[in-house]
């Protein structure tokens, strides 16, 4: 039987900045998302991961994945890699629903809960987890 080395390497493909220090809700993140990604005028669903170091500064963000018109598949393996390989302490998470329905699904929520469990075996804390729609937006927690 054969193994491999192998070696973890994140690639940073854009470089942005902002003008606060510091997250200070979570008005700033759908902004600095809608800004960039748009999230708020897509017509069909995006998950975002946005990562944090201790002082609630972004240090990155990814998509995680880009779905239907109400749904949205993830894995949780995904997640945490790119947690980890940011080396952050915080995350946020961030989808949009098309459907314009300001409102968390039982799915949204479960998803939450099940986020909240996993970054507490790692020390790791989610902030929060934000459904835009258009340029408003509701908070899973």
């Amino acid at each position: 039987m054969n193994f491999s080395k192998v070696k973890l390497q994140m690639v940073q493909e854009k470089n942005y900045s902002y003008n606060s220090k510091i997250v200070k809700s979570a008005k700033d993140i759908v902004k600095y998302i809608n800004d960039i990604e748009e999230l708020n005028k897509a017509t069909e669903e995006h998950t975002i991961l946005i990562c944090l170091n201790v002082k609630n500064q972004i240090i990155a963000y990814t998509e995680l994945a880009k779905g239907g018109i109400n749904y949205c598949n993830l894995d949780f393996k995904t997640i945490f890699k790119t947690v980890l390989l940011c080396n952050a302490s915080k995350v946020i998470l961030v989808h949009n629903h098309p459907s314009m329905l300001p409102t968390a699904s039982k799915s949204d929520i479960n998803i939450t809960r099940r986020l909240i469990d996993t970054a507490k075996l790692m020390d790791i804390e989610l902030l929060d987890h934000i459904i835009v729609v258009n340029d408003d937006f509701v908070s899973c927690m």
